[in-house]
C-alpha cells in the first residue's frame, strides 16, 4: 500500500513550518505568496489533510449540527447551501436535525447530539421559545452557538438576521407610488418576531404617507403555511371590492402564491384587481405568473457567515456576538401593478 503523505512532508517540500501548512488548510492567515507556495506542493504530493486526527487530536468531533423545524422548505435550503459550502471547504461534516419529523414537536436529536458531543457547533434556523433548554444544555457544554433568524432575541449569542423593518418601509413606499391606500398586511404567528417586524416596517412606511392600515387589516396567522393563506382569500372575496385591500403584503411566498392562486380560481384578476407581495423570493416567486413582487433574503450569506464565526470561535478568536442584521432586496415583479 502506498504511504500516506504527511503534513510535515508537504512542510518540507514547501520550506515552512506544519504550522503554516496548517493555516493554509484551514483559512488562517498566510500571505499570499506562502498560500500559493503550499497550495502547489499540496496539488504535486496529492496531500489530503488527516482530519480526523487533526480532530482526535483537539479534542474535536469535525462536525456541526444544523436544527431546524421542518427541513422540507426552499428557505431552509437556501440556509443549507451556504453552511455546505463553507464546511465543505474545512472539511467539516454536517448534521442535520428536525424538530418537527412526525407531526409532532420532538428536541430528542438535538438533545442527544449535545450530550453525546456529536457535534462542535450548533447553528439554529428560526429558534423559538421552545428552544431555550437546547440553548441552555449547548451553553453548559462549552458548545459554539450561532442563531440565524430567531423568532425571538436571545442575550449573548451570535445572531444573523434580515432588516424586517427596513425592507417594510421599502414595500410601503413601492405600494404607495403605485396608488394603493388600502393596504392589508397577512403576517405568520405573532410570537414571530420576523412576521412582527415586517408588519411593524409597512406600517411605519405607510405612516410616512400619511396612510394607516385599517383595522382589520392586520392580521397574524398561526403558520406561515397554506391553509392560512387560503383562508385569509376566503375572507378577501367575501368583502365588497370598495371596501378590500388593493394590495395585500403576505409573510412569506408560500402565502403569498397560495392566496394568489386561491383568488385566481374566482376569477380574480392580479394585479388588476389586487396586488400582492411575498417576502424570501423562493425559486417558484419567478416562476408562477405572474410572477410575484418579493423580497429577496441573503439566507445563503447567513448560513456561510454562520459557520465562519464558529469556525473562529473554535479557534479561540475573538467574535462579536451582538446582533447582524443583512439587507434586503426588493424583488418588483408582475404581481403589483396601480391600485383598480
Amino acid at each position: 500500500m502506498a504511504r500516506r503523505t504527511d503534513i510535515a512532508e508537504v512542510a518540507r517540500h514547501a520550506k515552512v513550518s506544519k504550522s503554516t501548512v496548517s493555516r493554509v488548510i484551514n483559512g488562517g492567515y498566510a500571505s499570499a505568496e506562502v498560500r500559493a507556495r503550499v497550495g502547489k506542493v499540496i496539488q504535486k504530493l496529492d496531500y489530503t489533510p488527516w482530519t480526523t486526527a487533526r480532530n482526535f487530536s483537539l479534542g474535536r468531533a469535525g462536525c456541526f449540527g444544523l436544527v431546524v423545524w421542518d427541513t422540507q422548505s426552499e428557505w431552509v435550503t437556501q440556509i443549507l447551501g451556504g453552511i455546505e459550502e463553507e464546511l465543505t471547504s474545512k472539511h467539516i461534516s454536517l448534521l442535520v436535525g428536525s424538530l418537527v419529523l412526525k407531526g409532532a414537536y420532538d428536541a430528542s436529536t438535538i438533545s442527544s447530539w449535545i450530550r453525546d458531543r456529536r457535534i462542535d457547533a450548533l447553528i439554529f434556523a428560526c429558534t423559538g421559545r421552545r428552544e431555550r433548554p437546547l440553548l441552555e444544555a449547548a451553553k453548559k457544554a462549552q458548545q459554539a452557538v450561532a442563531l440565524i433568524a430567531p423568532d425571538e432575541g436571545f442575550r449573548g449569542i451570535l445572531t444573523l438576521r434580515s432588516d424586517n423593518i427596513g425592507v417594510g418601509r421599502e414595500i410601503a413606499d413601492h405600494l404607495y407610488g403605485l396608488g394603493h391606500r388600502r393596504i392589508a398586511y397577512v403576517g405568520g404567528p405573532e410570537d414571530s418576531l420576523d412576521s412582527r417586524e415586517r408588519g411593524e416596517g409597512l406600517e411605519l412606511g405607510l405612516q410616512e404617507h400619511k396612510v394607516k392600515l385599517a383595522p382589520g387589516n392586520k392580521v397574524f396567522m398561526g403558520r406561515y403555511h397554506v391553509e392560512e393563506a387560503v383562508a385569509y382569500a376566503q375572507r378577501w372575496l367575501k368583502m365588497p371590492r370598495s371596501r378590500a385591500p388593493t394590495a395585500v403584503v403576505l409573510a412569506n411566498d408560500v402565502m403569498a402564491l397560495a392566496f394568489m392562486r386561491t383568488l385566481q380560481a374566482q376569477g380574480v384578476s392580479i394585479p388588476k384587481d389586487v396586488s400582492v407581495m411575498g417576502f424570501d423570493d423562493i425559486p417558484a416567486a419567478s416562476l408562477y405568473w405572474p410572477g410575484l413582487t418579493t423580497v429577496r433574503q441573503e439566507l445563503r450569506n447567513m448560513g456561510a457567515q454562520a459557520c465562519r464565526a464558529l469556525m473562529a470561535t473554535l479557534e479561540h478568536e475573538k467574535v462579536d456576538r451582538s446582533v447582524v442584521e443583512f439587507p434586503m432586496q426588493l424583488v418588483v415583479r408582475e404581481s403589483t401593478g396601480q391600485a383598480p
